[in-house]
């Protein structure tokens, strides 16, 4: 009688411990809990207890999560700032293929923020660039320039230009007006420019080549690359904006600084 007993406790006991695993939340699930308390969704903004819920999600492997720690961690936003620690939760999610956390980690590496190593940024970079990021594509391209290898940077600038991204659309105008990589083509290069201060980056590099070009060109040339400039807003329309992936403070610096958390997932 006694073995019978305690046999069915340990039954109940193993049934309840498989329920109890069963029920537990996913990554997934902890990560949408974990954004609710950030934002003050439902009993107030938390963010230790919002920390608590991505921590427990990047544990299990989830890379959005995984960004989120490092974003914390590289900016200093909750916890105390830390590029190391950054670094290895952003590695994590590019591991994983994540776009986001490898154009993260590329920037990170080339902001030397963590020890300097242009062919470990230019890995990240790789990996999120084959999935069309325009961040990654962009930042690769700043990789080459370093290089000293115009014609792949210009490749990879004007893959993030026809995304509308302002940094790469300045960098391939510049690369263009100085026929490095690229044929020389001045009114092609004021179309890009001009691209790039209308999209927002109104900085005093891209007004002064602006200025040079339209001293140098004919009032024809530049009717024509006002045109083109135009069409081409309407056509390489800016999918990070289209997508939601804009708005933040650094977005149109050299080296963009990282999204916030509630913007990260339109970036995917």
């Amino acid at each position: 009688m006694r073995h019978r007993v305690f046999a069915l406790l340990l039954v109940s006991f193993v049934l309840g411990l498989g329920s109890s695993y069963a029920q537990s939340p996913s990554p997934e699930r902890l990560f949408e809990l974990g954004m609710n308390a950030l934002s003050g969704v439902g009993s107030g903004r938390d963010e230790q207890g919002a920390l608590g819920y991505l921590r427990h999600s990047a544990d299990l492997g989830y890379p959005p999560a995984e960004v989120l720690l490092g974003y914390f961690y590289d900016t200093g936003t909750i916890i105390t700032r830390d590029p190391g620690q950054a670094a290895s939760w952003y590695k994590k999610a590019a591991q994983q293929d994540d776009p986001v956390g490898g154009w993260l980690l590329g920037r990170l590496i080339l902001s030397s923020a963590v020890p300097r190593d242009l062919n470990e940024a230019s890995r990240w970079l790789q990996k999120s660039a084959a999935h069309g990021d325009p961040f990654g594509e962009y930042l690769l391209g700043r990789v080459k320039l370093e290089r000293q290898d115009y014609p792949a940077a210009a490749n990879w600038f004007r893959k993030a230009a026809m995304q509308g991204l302002p940094q790469a659309e300045q960098q391939l105008g510049q690369l263009l007006k100085q026929g490095q990589g690229a044929n020389l083509d001045k009114s092609e290069a004021y179309t890009w420019l001009l691209m790039s201060y209308d999209a927002g980056n109104q900085s005093a590099a891209v007004a002064t080549a602006l200025a040079q070009l339209q001293a140098e060109l004919g009032s024809t040339q530049l009717d024509e690359a006002k045109s083109k400039a135009h069409e081409l807003e309407q056509t390489a329309n800016r999918v990070v904006t289209a997508r939601g992936c804009t708005g933040w403070t650094g977005e149109l610096d050299a080296i963009p600084a990282p999204p916030p958390p509630e913007i990260q997932n339109f970036c995917r």
